[in-house]
């Protein structure tokens, strides 16, 4: 069925013969709700200002271009120095847009200042900068409630006397906000880099606090009787509307006298979609497989079932009743539900119109889909499975179960999943949280008949249960935090360390020494730097050891021999202990030290034979006190490396010298889903810590303890195909596309 040509609007309800609001008491709702929705904005841009030093700091640490490390450090400049200023500005910017915006009539787009979103900009630069600010609009349109909007756009404009807001156009769109901000900044007169960078920051602020905004705002103009009830009606396009106005008003008027006024005018729907559906109405009696995949196609369009309280019949009263009958059996509210309850839902069923059937059939298969969903936790399927008769009612009573993300029944079933597919969460049969969600669904099925506010109430009593969660977890992730930047400070002081013996070593030093410092010294001057009493001290002792070692291993005249004798003891003693926190394994520590006896033995012997001859200057000499002089070094050599024996050796996945950047790392933010593929299995980790400098990155899984990887381990397992960014998607979203898939039938 064609929906091109068409959109939905809102109408007044049932309780649009409510007497109406006289015009002093409108424009007195007019002045409150624009102070209400200035104020909660200032504060909305407030909160966001005492944000965003830390989050751009945070953000420009991550920066690999010099350049927009710079732009973001300019913009956490002017956000502490004008602080005060911009949120002042703001407030007197937007309610300057929300004034224009209110009492601008159509062809009113000339009133728009000159650096107004709507004026028409002929160069590169307006151009490129309105097309960014549109993409801002955009970001956080697609994050607001589309209900709470519409509700927006239809309330304000019945509170002005209007007939619509366009969804660009209302005085509290997204387009008004940044509108705001961006004459806010202009004041301050920053570079044009600088000033985007501010806005994106704004971003993510702007679209949470817009969405409470709207909230408070519908709130109050229901409460005074704006449109206190509005539901959908289909018209046809803008052009459309044009042509046909004055039909449509005395349509409207025709309904809202008749006895009826709470069904909206089937006629204002186009002819042909309205034939399509009666027409897939009588396939589906019929029988006809392909009709039922083509319904369970439609109910989960979002352009034609987006919007509660649809122009189609109710559903059958004998249906409900028994759908009823089976909520209140004992078995219903049983872990598990009642081995034969398919077989009552069938027979429930046959008491329902063919749409009805229809509804009850797709449910049935979308519940299908999520028990077989691997990802959702059997202790949490059980009890997805309780609620299924209680989602038939729902998807019954709102037909837009399937195309509405915002369906109350949808919400709740959409929050279980996502608490049961966190990784970091306890879902054991015996956990705290299952049983919470378990008395949840008793509460559900002992409470809901008809409101569909019932689920609302169970959303936030899930959301409480959710909070105590976290709090039995706060404690374990903030100890995973502390190691993780304590590895973060290892990382960077083995990078050090391994900087400072490129500087020490000869061209002369053997290869097995040189391994060692690089690969395992580094790594004792690094805890060193960081777990040591005195850091400062132990630093200095772990590089002299490293300068006496590289100065052992050089050739040696005869008069050195005496001196190596006196330093070994002390040499040997410090690199044993140095070694202790690193965690070397025996039998590599032995084979090293028996190589360095061996090679000292060597060194010794040689100088023996060397007696008499004319003294060679050494390669090396031990650095400091008198035997200190400059020397040219050679060029240092790259550090030997090996993240993933380090990491074996002690458990820390510390890095090496960090790999290449990779987009899709550079892309991760903390709190993403993370597939790793091990021993035959797929296992899914939260990101729950990235470094300063993206080099280490620790993944999350309750109850594994943190699992630490450098930027290069990474890197490997993402080219590999070992790891890759769990999808998004929720699980009911993902079982209705697949029964709406003509493939399926």
């Amino acid at each position: 069925m064609s929906v091109e040509t068409s959109e939905k609007v809102l109408e007044a309800g049932p309780g649009a013969d409510e007497p109406a609001v006289d015009p002093r008491r409108r424009f007195e709702l007019l002045e409150d709700c624009s102070k209400l929705v200035v104020s909660e904005l200032s504060r909305v841009i407030g909160e966001a200002l005492d944000k965003l030093s830390d989050e751009m700091v945070a953000r420009a640490m991550t920066e690999a271009r010099r350049e927009n490390q710079q732009v973001l450090l300019e913009a956490v400049s002017v956000v502490r120095k004008h602080r005060s200023d911009i949120e002042f500005r703001f407030r007197e910017s937007f309610a300057d847009v929300l004034r224009r915006r209110m009492f601008k009539r159509g062809g009113a787009a000339a009133a728009e200042p000159a650096g107004g979103l709507e004026l028409a900009l002929v160069d590169d630069d307006a151009v490129e900068e309105r097309i960014a600010m549109e993409r801002l609009a955009q970001r956080a349109r697609n994050r607001l409630d589309p209900d709470q909007v519409l509700g927006m756009r239809a309330r304000l404009a019945a509170l002005l006397d209007r007939e619509w807001f366009e969804e660009n156009d209302h005085p509290a769109s997204p387009e008004a906000v940044f509108d705001a901000l961006r004459c806010a900044l202009d004041a301050l007169a920053p570079a044009a880099e600088v000033r985007s960078a501010l806005l994106q920051a704004f971003e993510p602020h702007v679209s949470v606090g817009l969405n409470n905004v709207y909230s408070f705002v519908n709130e109050r103009l229901k409460s005074n009787r704006i449109l206190p009830t509005i539901r959908p009606r289909v018209v046809g396009s803008a052009e459309s509307r044009a042509r046909g106005k004055d039909d449509g008003r005395v349509a409207e008027q025709a309904a809202a006298a008749s006895p009826i006024a709470a069904q909206p005018d089937r006629g204002a729907q186009p002819a042909a979609a309205l034939d399509a559906f009666e027409a897939l109405m009588r396939q589906i009696a019929a029988g006809q497989p392909s009709a039922r995949r083509s319904a369970a196609r439609m109910l989960s369009d979002p352009s034609t079932f987006g919007m509660a309280d649809l122009p189609i019949p109710s559903a059958e009263p004998p249906l409900i009743e028994a759908l009823n009958a089976l909520q209140a059996m004992p078995e219903t509210a049983a872990a598990g539900g009642a081995p034969n309850m398919s077989q009552l839902i069938d027979q429930a069923r046959q008491k329902g119109s063919a749409l009805d059937q229809v509804t009850i059939e797709i449910v049935s298969l979308v519940f299908d889909y999520i028990y077989s969903d691997r990802s959702v936790p059997d202790t949490i399927k059980q009890q997805l499975l309780r609620l299924q008769v209680v989602a038939m009612k729902a998807a019954l009573i709102d037909r837009s179960f399937f195309a509405r993300r915002q369906h109350p029944m949808r919400r709740l079933i959409d929050r279980i999943s996502e608490i049961a597919t966190d990784p970091d969460v306890d879902v054991g049969a015996e956990s705290p949280l299952v049983a919470g969600i378990a008395d949840l669904v008793d509460w559900i099925i002992e409470h809901f008949e008809s409101d569909l506010a019932t689920f609302e109430e169970a959303v936030r009593r899930l959301d409480l249960l959710m909070h105590a969660e976290a709090e039995r977890r706060a404690a374990r992730v903030a100890q995973i935090a502390r190691e993780a930047e304590r590895l973060e400070a290892l990382a960077h002081a083995q990078e050090a360390a391994s900087a400072e013996i490129a500087l020490r070593i000869d061209p002369v030093t053997p290869v097995f020494v040189r391994e060692f410092l690089y690969r395992r010294w580094s790594r004792a001057l690094a805890h060193a730097r960081v777990d040591a009493d005195d850091p400062d001290a132990s630093w200095a002792g772990g590089l002299r050891a490293a300068e006496l070692l590289i100065w052992s291993v050089a050739p040696k005249a005869p008069d050195e021999i005496g001196r190596l004798a006196a330093v070994l003891p002390k040499l040997i003693s410090a690199l044993m202990k140095g070694l202790e926190p690193v965690g070397m394994e025996c039998a590599e520590r032995e084979r090293f030290f028996n190589e360095l006896l061996q090679w000292h033995t060597r060194a010794v012997r040689d100088a023996k034979l060397s007696a008499g001859r004319p003294a060679q200057p050494a390669a090396a000499t031990a650095r400091g006190g008198a035997e200190a002089g400059a020397r040219a070094q050679p060029p240092a050599p790259r550090p030997l490396q090996d993240d993933a024996a380090a990491g074996a050796a002690t458990g820390s996945g510390l890095p090496g010298t960090p790999g290449e950047g990779d987009s899709r790392i550079d892309a991760l933010q903390r709190g993403d889903l993370i597939e790793l593929d091990e021993d035959g299995s797929r296992r899914v980790f939260r990101l729950a810590w990235i470094g300063p400098t993206r080099k280490l990155f620790v993944l999350t899984r309750f109850p594994d303890v943190g699992r630490s990887l450098s930027r290069g381990e990474l890197i490997r397992l993402f080219d590999s195909g070992c790891a890759r960014r769990a999808t998004s998607a929720s699980t009911l979203d993902r079982a209705i596309e697949a029964v709406a898939q003509p493939e399926a039938a």
